[in-house]
């Protein structure tokens, strides 16, 4: 007799429960329509390989997906970075993915800057590693074979020494 009266007490909450299941996926799915467009490659573009924008096209992802990763959503914000690892065709780019360019690249000459109260010093080394801007380089001066340290400038200069 008691399961009697407890059978239309649980199918009303079942009623229930279903009834709010279908409020919440319908609210969910108004959220999935929302869509954002990202930057994907067109192509394949390898490790090493710079990125520009005709590498690049837009592809259309949910919005919620970019609260739960870190790729990159701006063109402007990829295009001119250097590919670290092979990225995919239609594939987000996560912001690990890429790199700034090397300023100063190894065994490419390049003119180090030595200056110190007035005291101008210029020479043409032969850089031993790769850099980006405010790396640390080593290289080898190519007058006196002696290794110096500076850092690497935005147009490719090395600094050693403060600059006044």
């Amino acid at each position: 007799m008691m399961s009697a009266l407890v059978r239309p007490f649980r199918n009303a909450v079942m009623l229930s429960l279903l009834v709010s299941g279908m409020s919440a996926v319908a609210v969910h799915s108004s959220h999935a329509s929302e869509r954002t467009p990202i930057p994907v490659p067109k192509n394949i573009v390898y490790a090493g390989q710079a990125i520009s924008g005709q590498l690049l096209r837009d592809r259309s992802v949910p919005t919620g997906y970019l609260s739960r990763v870190s790729v990159f959503t701006r063109h402007s914000d990829v295009v001119g970075k250097v590919a670290k690892t092979t990225l995919m065709p239609g594939r987000p780019i996560p912001v690990n993915y890429v790199t700034e360019p090397d300023v100063v690249k190894v065994n490419q000459r390049a003119l180090m800057r030595y200056e110190i109260s007035g005291l101008k010093i210029t020479a043409e080394v032969s850089p031993l590693n790769s850099a980006q801007v405010g790396g640390q380089v080593r290289a080898r001066n190519l007058q006196t074979g002696i290794i110096v340290y500076g850092t690497a400038q935005k147009d490719g200069t090395i600094v050693a020494g403060a600059i006044q």
